[in-house]
């Protein structure tokens, strides 16, 4: 696709990009590459978008009835969660708040939440870089590492991401931790605290680590048999550990959202056995979601976990 620079070479996007590793210099464009003029480091093209992942690509190979149940659930999530809720935290902004997608996938999320007048901004380390030609807003879409984001300090107003902590500092696309897994999951989050304004929000879900069963990993399409959650296990994450990531990387006032229409459970809708054993499910996301019942939201009771801070001042 084609990249507009401006007189000097720079690369133009919708936020200023910089290069990843050293995170001062302005990225310009000499040929087919990106070059850093700060540390000269150079970085080439993949499918047409700039390829700044430092470190490992996320090998998560899907096959198309995979990628399809990824494109609706990421349409439910959006239009039914994360638009509802960034209205509700800049119900009457003086401009568009600005957000990060974190794990964008497929992209779709930037699409829909561009539409109804935010600026985002979406990075993934994964394959899904040959869907992106169907988004609309595919400038607003970088390959690049969430450890390691082409963004300058105090870029966002918000960053966010789904089920991606428990991807970090894991080996593969698996459930076993590596040793440094609570350093390379700090270092994600001090990055997207270091691209956030002071007052910008980080928000991150996944399942949570006190619930007995893992709902969401290890399962094939149409299997309803979920995995069962080791106590012991430090591949999900708990509230109290988001609470620890957060403050190490700067981010205070640390609390729990409701977690009722996140997920719409798209794939149990087509048939009455997903109907019916989803049923229990979608009675915890509603009672924890309730705001009487907003202390069990970090409980065992609940399957999933939706944790938000705030960047200090």
């Amino acid at each position: 696709m084609n990249r507009s620079l401006d007189r000097a070479g720079a690369l133009q996007a919708p936020v200023p990009l910089v290069c990843p590793a050293c995170r001062s210099g302005v990225l310009v464009q000499q040929g087919d590459q990106l070059y850093c003029g700060h540390c000269s480091r150079e970085y080439s093209f993949c499918d047409g978008y700039p390829d700044l992942i430092i470190g490992e690509r996320f090998e998560d190979e899907m096959s198309c009835g995979q990628l399809c149940y990824e494109e609706e659930a990421n349409s439910d999530t959006t239009l039914n969660y994360w638009l509802p809720l960034f209205q509700r935290l800049w119900p009457e902004p003086d401009r568009p708040p600005r957000l990060l997608s974190v794990g964008c996938g497929s992209g779709l999320d930037v699409d829909l939440l561009s539409e109804h007048g935010f600026d985002v901004m979406g990075i993934d380390p994964g394959n899904r870089s040959c869907l992106w030609r169907q988004r609309k807003q595919q400038s607003r879409l970088l390959l690049a590492n969430g450890m390691h984001m082409p963004f300058a300090d105090n870029s966002f107003d918000a960053a966010f991401c789904g089920c991606v902590f428990p991807h970090v500092g894991v080996i593969g696309d698996s459930n076993q931790v590596r040793e440094d897994v609570f350093q390379q999951r700090t270092e994600l989050a001090r990055e997207m605290v270091r691209v956030l304004r002071p007052g910008g929000r980080i928000i991150v879900s996944s399942p949570n680590r006190w619930f007995p069963l893992d709902l969401f990993h290890g399962r094939e399409p149409g299997d309803y048999l979920p995995r069962l959650n080791p106590l012991w296990s430090r591949f999900l994450l708990s509230r109290g550990d988001y609470a620890r990531l957060f403050e190490a990387a700067g981010a205070g006032r640390v609390r729990s959202l409701p977690v009722e229409r996140y997920w719409g459970f798209v794939g149990s809708r087509h048939s009455l056995k997903g109907r019916l054993l989803s049923l229990p499910v979608r009675f915890l996301f509603w009672l924890v979601s309730r705001p009487a019942m907003s202390w069990l939201r970090g409980s065992p009771v609940n399957p999933w976990i939706i944790v938000m801070g705030e960047k200090l001042q």
